[in-house]
Parts: C-alpha cells; sequence; structure tokens
C-alpha cells in the first residue's frame, strides 16, 4: 500500500489527477492478493499491480474514465469458464474492484498513510463503496484514515461512522482487508476496510558476506531490515546502505536494546558456532515470528542438542528454519539469499493471508 500512495502523493502535489484501484474481494483461482493496488495517471502509465493481466485492460479504461467523471465506480467479473474464454480472462474466479479518481482533498489521508508507514504505526483506511457497476461523484463519500494514538483524518469525515469503525478495526487482523455492508445511506452502501500494518521487522544476525545479498532483497520487499554484528568493519553504513539500522553490538548484550515480537524475523547468519547457538537461545526466548539459523546438518544438530540440555524444549527447536531457506539447490551466497528471502516471505504470507 504504502509504495502506490507514495507516488499518488507525488502526482497530487503536482495538481495532476490520478485514480487508484484496489482490488476488495476475491473469490475463486482469480488472481491478486486482497488490498492490491494499482494506480493510472492522466497519461496511463501505471503502477502496482491488481493481479495481472486477466482484469488490467477494463480496469485501466475505468480508471481514466474515472478522473474524467470524478465518480467511483466498482468493476465486478463474475464470469463461469465459457464467458471468460470468449472475453480473453483466462484467469478464473470473481472479482470486485474499487476504482477511486483522488485529488487535492484527498492530500491529508494520503499523507497520513505515508506517515503511519514511516512510523511503523498501526492505522485504518475506511472507504465508502458504491453499489456494484454504479458512480458516485462524491455525495455522502468519505475515505479517513484512523490511528491508534485516536486521530482521524480525511475528505468526508463528518459522515464517517468513527465508532463503528473503531469497533471494526478491532475485529481486523493486520493488514487485513474486509470490505462490509454499511446501512446508512448517506455513508454509502458499503465500506472497504483496509488495516495498515507496521511492516514486518527482520533482524539480522550477523555482517558477513551472506547478510549483505539478504538486505537488499529483503528491502525489496518491504521488510525493515536491522543487521546486528559486533565488528564495526562488518556493521556499517558503507557494507549496508539499504538497512534500516545498522547495529554495532555483542550479541548477548543487543538483545536488551532491540525489540523482538510476534511480527519480527529472525534471520542468523554469525561467524561461528558459538555466536549462532547463543542468538538462537536469545531469540528462543522471545515471540519472533520467524527464526531461522544457517548451518549444516551436523552442526544444527550439534546446536540444538546443546540447548536442549540447557533446558530448551525440544518442540521449540524444532520450530527452528534450519537449515535456513526453501530448498531450491542453493549453493552461491546470493542463491541461498534468494532461498532466505523466498520462506521470509511464504511464512510471512501464510500469517496474513492464511
Amino acid at each position: 500500500m504504502s509504495t502506490v500512495y507514495e507516488e499518488v502523493l507525488q502526482i497530487l502535489e503536482t495538481g495532476d489527477p490520478v485514480a487508484v484501484a484496489t482490488l476488495m474481494a476475491r473469490r475463486g483461482s482469480a488472481p491478486g492478493s486482497l488490498g492490491a493496488k494499482m494506480l493510472v495517471r492522466r497519461n496511463g502509465a501505471t503502477a502496482g499491480s491488481i493481479g495481472g493481466g486477466c482484469v488490467e485492460a477494463e480496469v485501466w479504461d475505468a480508471a481514466r474514465a474515472a478522473m474524467d467523471s470524478g465518480e467511483v465506480g466498482v468493476l465486478s467479473y463474475r464470469l463461469n469458464t465459457q464467458e471468460m474464454a470468449e472475453s480473453g480472462l483466462i484467469c478464473g474466479g470473481n472479482v470486485e474492484i474499487l476504482v477511486e479518481p483522488l485529488d487535492a482533498s484527498h492530500l491529508p489521508v494520503v499523507r497520513a498513510i505515508i506517515e503511519a508507514q514511516r512510523t511503523r504505526s498501526a492505522a485504518l483506511v475506511a472507504t465508502t463503496v458504491p453499489a456494484a457497476g454504479a458512480g458516485e461523484a462524491g455525495a455522502g463519500r468519505f475515505k479517513v484514515l484512523l490511528t491508534s494514538a485516536g486521530d482521524v483524518v480525511g475528505p468526508g469525515l463528518e459522515s464517517a461512522p468513527v465508532d463503528t469503525l473503531r469497533d471494526q478495526w478491532r475485529r481486523l487482523p493486520p493488514a487485513a482487508t474486509r470490505l462490509l455492508a454499511w446501512e446508512d445511506a448517506a455513508a454509502g452502501s458499503r465500506l472497504l476496510l483496509e488495516s495498515v500494518a507496521p511492516p514486518a521487522t527482520l533482524v539480522i544476525f550477523g555482517g558477513g558476506h551472506l547478510s549483505g545479498e539478504i538486505v537488499p532483497l529483503a528491502k525489496r520487499v518491504h521488510f525493515h531490515v536491522t543487521v546486528v554484528d559486533d565488528r564495526p568493519m562488518f556493521a556499517n553504513r558503507d557494507r549496508f546502505p539499504e538497512a534500516d539500522e545498522v547495529l554495532v553490538s555483542e550479541f548477548e548484550d543487543v538483545f536488551d536494546h532491540i525489540s523482538i515480537d510476534d511480527n519480527t524475523f529472525v534471520v542468523i547468519v554469525t561467524r561461528g558456532h558459538l555466536h549462532d547457538r547463543l542468538c538462537l537461545e536469545k531469540s528462543l526466548a522471545t515471540d519472533a515470528a520467524y527464526i531461522g539459523m544457517v548451518g549444516s546438518k551436523a552442526k544444527i544438530k550439534k546446536t540444538y542438542d546443546a540447548l536442549e540440555e540447557a533446558g530448551v524444549a525440544r518442540g521449540r527447536l524444532e520450530q527452528v528454519h534450519s537449515p535456513i531457506g526453501l530448498f531450491i539447490h542453493a549453493r552461491l551466497p546470493e542463491e541461498i539469499a534468494v532461498s532466505v528471502v523466498a520462506e521470509l516471505i511464504q511464512v510471512r504470507n501464510q500469517r496474513l493471508f492464511g
């Protein structure tokens, strides 16, 4: 979400129009994940994706039209196999896509969305959705953002059912998208709720060559990355310009200064077995969503045996991803990095989307 809205902000600040399409409902084998977004500029250029070539051409046309009319629209595709073959839509499934023209009145909420992501704060975006196929040019519309601090920002705020939205937000999992029926005719027939969750944190223990390959890939797929090493020549900005944080610290001490919660992924790739074991033992005492450790089967067994002797439950050790990464016959550091980041994505998306 944040990447698309950063571009939306740049466009709106120049005074140019823009439209954003959001995949808000899907059933069957249709591509794309709920909440996926694509923006369309006045000149036809796009950014983001709602799932590929199946419907994006039609969405592109609708977005261009929305910028001219100022009307929000909903595209609904419910096609059987024969209809899809005749129309060239070969992906399958049913989808609903919200197409919104955005203008200067949306600048406060767009800025608030980006700020929530920048500060790693939870927030909720709520948007009025007209009936499928209908257009709506603004009366009774709202698009607002609620922050965890209690602030509410956005156009149409006076008609937004803020208490109801807060109640619904409490029921949403992180990063969820939910389309709800809404009875208040003045507010529109439905509401699209999008939970803006802080990006998952990746803490990498070890600043060696493998970490150098993992960091840019992890940033590319929107992890907040911290690198820790006890050697200044390995933990510095020259080696890790893409990382959000680079910490020089003894591995044992750093756990007193960093937060590892259930939105944190831990990768252990230090230079030695003793450091790996220490970081693993400390990480296992946290609520980390993922813990992965590099190593041969012999090293892993030796480490696990030692930790089990020290009182760590075997069941907890079996939750560690080690050898780390998806099995793709990786050999080179850059190949191993791909396997590691692929596994991080797999675990993150399983938690978010089931």
